[in-house]
């Protein structure tokens, strides 16, 4: 049997044993194994794609293949079978990240394939680009001219076992490609090609480069336009912490300006972090019929223990609730897509609750909940929520008024998810900077078993978090050190 084909049959044969204790239920998995970036994530004959990263033998990262799942409404998804395995020469060492765009009809993933000649020697890794093509969405021929960008076509200045995860994209008459690389200086860059065919590229330029004041590696970016404003994201790898901002090992942020790819440039504008949250990396994007930016990204992080692959459970890794994009008061907004709502039962609505030090509310609990409410402050200075909470544990967010930041706390959340060399202060607590608006807060909050993700102010700011919490772990509290007032509170259970 070919590689692809034994991939297909261990998860056939294998999906079945997972341990189901942390499993979510509104948000993409594997059916069993590694999970992580987000690929070729594209509208497509009317239906949306998500391709990914994906190792079904065990539940950590190995040799790279694709995995692929698609949906109608980006809610409720439908596996596939395993889209690319590593096979080839040119991607022996698997099919790392990257992108897909429709041409004629057709399918096109483009991947960096991973070679490693010398496992001793890292330096001696080549990373080179390679097109797989599809009549159907579902089965994937790797084409004769792969690799289509290789070592002999890189300038200089950029290293060859650090070059991958190219985008993919249509300007004009021709096709151009983005793709992540690292200068000799150990500073990230990004390199543009272009071709006529998708199978003949000549290099363009470097459209952006750190020169070490952004981070080492560029991982994962992606170029596209919110109305009139050009917008960049990427995954830096070690980008140094900046007081609340960049706490994670790896990071990923986004850059507003003005691009010209014809011509190489980008004129950056805004450059910050897009969540602030532990478990966000590798965001990619697509443009559906709508004509709607919608994003997702891998809803955990490089560095960390994972609770699912440490208890033996077979499976790890998520994606998150895939989000439009905005932009408003030049920053980049996320809102939870629309299809959502379809998805929302037994509404439990409140009115006018004054809360002072803490309160429950009646049928307020859960563990795949959505809430959305909205807060005045009042006179108090901290007021906030405690989820998936027990005798024992809980996770905490909070609004602090004299430091005007939103804080997330999980340092009770069930199991020790931390990385070794982290600084204490942010070891368990991520903290965004967001102002009220005439005194309230927003927050809509959607907590899926072992997820927490809350977009605050109506998306300006985004935290997105893994906790691990017993099964029975359902109750919600609400608490301040004054008076506030819950002006309005929805919960709803989300069922699929």
């Amino acid at each position: 049997m070919s590689r692809l084909s034994n991939a297909r049959d261990y998860i056939s044969k294998n999906k079945d044993k997972v341990n189901e204790e942390y499993r979510l239920k509104y948000h993409v998995m594997p059916e069993i194994g590694w999970i992580n970036d987000p690929n070729g994530f594209i509208y497509y004959n009317g239906e949306y794609h998500l391709f990914f990263q994906y190792y079904p033998y065990d539940s950590q990262w190995g040799p790279m293949h694709w995995g692929h799942v698609k949906s109608s409404d980006l809610i409720k998804w439908r596996h596939l079978p395993v889209a690319l395995a590593p096979d080839m020469y040119y991607d022996a060492g698997g099919c790392f990240s990257g992108t897909a765009i429709e041409k004629d009809g057709k399918l096109y993933l483009m991947y960096t394939g991973n070679t490693n000649p010398d496992l001793e020697k890292p330096e001696n890794i080549r990373q080179l680009q390679n097109i797989a093509l599809s009549e159907d969405g579902i089965e994937f021929e790797k084409i004769s001219a792969n690799p289509v960008i290789q070592t002999k076509d890189l300038p200089t200045n950029a290293l060859p076992q650090d070059f991958r995860d190219p985008k993919i994209l249509k300007n004009g008459d021709y096709f151009y490609c983005l793709v992540g690389s690292r200068n000799p200086d150990e500073s990230g860059q990004l390199l543009v090609y272009k071709s006529k065919n998708i199978s003949e590229w000549s290099y363009v330029g470097t459209l952006l480069k750190s020169e070490n004041k952004l981070g080492k590696m560029w991982e994962c970016p992606d170029l596209f336009k919110v109305e009139e404003t050009d917008v960049i994201i990427m995954s830096p790898q070690f980008l140094e912490r900046d007081g609340d901002k960049y706490c994670n090992v790896h990071s990923s942020i986004y850059l507003l300006g003005k691009c010209d790819i014809e011509k190489c440039s980008f004129n950056t504008s805004v450059i910050d972090e897009i969540d602030g949250g532990f478990d966000f990396y590798a965001p990619q994007t697509l443009v559906d019929e709508k004509g709607r930016r919608i994003m997702i990204a891998w809803m955990q992080m490089w560095d960390m223990n994972m609770p699912s692959n440490e208890k033996g459970h077979g499976w790890a890794g998520a994606m998150t609730l895939p989000r439009e994009l905005k932009i408003n008061n030049n920053k980049l907004y996320q809102l939870p897509v629309e299809e959502i709502k379809e998805y929302r039962v037994n509404n439990v609505e409140y009115k006018e609750v004054a809360v002072k030090k803490s309160l429950t509310l009646d049928k307020v609990e859960g563990q795949n909940i959505e809430l959305e409410l909205e807060i005045d402050a009042l006179k108090s200075n901290i007021f906030g929520i405690k989820v998936l909470k027990d005798e024992e544990h809980e996770t905490v967010m909070y609004y602090q008024k004299d430091q005007g930041k939103f804080i997330f706390d999980r340092s009770k959340n069930g199991q020790d998810i931390s990385a070794a060399g982290i600084e204490d202060d942010i070891k368990y607590v991520r903290k965004v900077a967001v102002n009220l608006i005439d005194n309230k807060l927003k927050l809509r909050i959607f907590i899926d078993r072992t997820s927490v993700e809350i977009f605050i102010q109506d998306g300006e700011r985004v935290i997105t978090s893994t906790v691990y919490p017993k099964a029975t772990a359902k109750s919600v509290e609400f608490f301040s050190d004054d008076e506030v007032i819950i002006n309005k509170l929805d919960k709803w259970d989300i069922e699929l």
